[in-house]
């Protein structure tokens, strides 16, 4: 396997129980192939907020103060995200939809899928400190589970769509078809193992 010897553990500090030593490790160090800092993985998240939201209001125009709030939330998701305010995030684009009109099925389609990346993202942020470094390789693992729950989630948002009465626009079927088969697509393409 290819990269194993990067791979390869190394503890700083005194010997733990396992080594023969009787401390406790206070530190573990892991060499990683291709790491992301966390504060790229902490920034996507709060981008992927911030474009949930923007999604969910577009066409309105929210008071001021409720943007300002909404910018608040979405920075603190990025600074402080173990306290999962990327639900919050998803909570107030939610409200943002049902105070407005009905969105068209390619809105719709959209927020599914910007929901679903921004709660990952958020997860996976909400387990980083600023120090920390992710593989890519999980990324992309991660990314792959969601693309295979997505491919679900959008047939729902299309009947859940058509089932609540908003009108279908020229070529909103075929868009629809196009979104889902381009997510299974990524489902199946994208590496098994991270």
């Amino acid at each position: 396997m290819a990269g194993a010897a990067a791979r390869r553990a190394r503890v700083a500090g005194a010997a733990g129980p396992a080594q023969g030593g009787g401390g406790a490790m206070s530190e573990v160090t892991v060499e990683l192939v291709r790491p992301l800092p966390a504060w790229s993985v902490r920034g996507v998240a709060g981008l992927l907020g911030a474009a949930t939201l923007l999604v969910a209001f577009a066409g309105s125009r929210p008071h001021p103060l409720l943007v300002a709030g909404l910018v608040a939330l979405v920075v603190a998701t990025v600074v402080i995200p173990g306290l999962g305010l990327a639900a919050l995030v998803v909570l107030g684009a939610g409200a943002g939809v049902v105070a407005g009109d009905p969105p068209a099925l390619g809105v719709v389609m959209l927020l599914v899928l910007l929901v679903h990346l921004t709660l990952w993202s958020g997860a996976l942020a909400a387990r980083t400190s600023w120090r920390t470094r992710v593989e890519l390789g999980v990324v992309v693992h991660g990314l792959r589970d969601v693309a295979t729950v997505q491919v679900g989630a959008q047939v729902l948002a299309v009947v859940a769509t058509v089932l609540g009465g908003v009108a279908l626009g020229d070529g909103d079927l075929w868009r629809a078809v196009a979104l889902v088969a381009v997510i299974a697509a990524a489902a199946l393409l994208l590496p098994r193992q991270p």
